[in-house]
């Protein structure tokens, strides 16, 4: 085997260590040890020009892949005492939550939405941050299973409880006291996932408007191709690349709230890389309300 062939290798155990192809999932509903959850969330903005999350059980409730059960990201997978949304839940609540949807450590769970896949990618960051090893996404969604005309069920079955025990990895997470003060250490590259309009400072925000001070856009969108799908190797690599994210880099991604900011995350571990990456939880909800942390608009920079 060539070098070049080696390298296509890797790369691809790699996306099928993380990603699940429909076809793939389709084969192996029924398996032993097969867990199947949607995480579909809409985002509603409000008058103060935030955003709220919205549960998507009734797109659930309305059809979803057979046998696949429904955890809400907000009710279940978020930490209900915290200022912010989507904050990272507690080990205690995390293992509550698995044990009740049945999940035991040594699944395969297959995570999906309805409507965008950054919800997936968040709850596969989740899986990951609380030591399940084996979480792959649904690469294009429901979307992409109905476009191959597999089945839809609005059978929500039921479930016997496990004994779920998660092992937190702090070191997968940051906030922004810690963030704050590495902002000028040039070891750290930090990732705007929102949109180069939000990172130029225009449209909706969170409180004031533009990026972190020294962060580089790289907006989620890029990640994925028209059908919802995770671009190839070499695409991942080119906007990583532009970015600056180099071996020696530390990483740490961040949007509005912590969601669309696992969509790099999962990128890089598509290309194989795992390690010395955070993602700020709480994101711009939390940056934007503290008039300390250094923001900028394009323009000033």
């Amino acid at each position: 085997m060539s070098h070049d062939q080696a390298t296509e290798q890797t790369l691809k155990e790699h996306r099928d260590h993380h990603l699940m192809t429909a076809q793939r999932l389709s084969e192996g509903l029924g398996t032993p040890g097969l867990k199947v959850i949607e995480v579909t969330t809409h985002l509603k903005g409000l008058p103060s020009g935030d955003f709220t999350g919205v549960s998507g059980r009734g797109d659930y409730e309305a059809g979803h892949i057979p046998g696949a059960y429904y955890l809400d990201l907000q009710q279940d997978l978020s930490d209900a005492g915290s200022d912010f949304r989507f904050t990272v839940p507690s080990v205690a609540q995390f293992e509550a939550v698995m044990r009740h949807a049945g999940i035991a450590e040594s699944d395969t769970v297959v995570v999906y939405a309805a409507n965008h896949p950054m919800w997936a990618c968040r709850a596969w960051w989740l899986f990951k941050v609380f030591g399940h090893e084996r979480v792959l996404v649904l690469d294009g969604g429901l979307p992409g299973w109905q476009a191959q005309g597999f089945a839809l069920s609005t059978d929500q079955g039921s479930v016997s409880a496990s004994t779920y025990q998660a092992r937190f990895h702090p070191e997968m997470v940051t906030d922004g006291a810690a963030l704050s003060a590495q902002l000028s250490d040039p070891s750290l590259c930090l990732l705007n996932a929102l949109s180069t309009q939000q990172f130029d400072g225009i449209g909706p925000h969170y409180g004031r408007p533009g990026h972190i001070q020294g962060s580089i856009s790289t907006p989620y969108s890029q990640f994925l191709d028209d059908q919802f799908c995770f671009l190839e190797a070499a695409g991942l690599q080119m906007i990583f690349d532009q970015a600056g994210v180099t071996p020696d880099k530390r990483v740490a991604t961040y949007c509005g709230g912590g969601i669309a900011a696992s969509i790099p995350i999962l990128a890089l571990a598509l290309l194989g890389r795992t390690e010395g990456i955070k993602l700020y939880d709480r994101s711009l909800s939390e940056w934007a309300a503290q008039d300390d942390w250094p923001m900028t608009i394009t323009n000033d920079e």
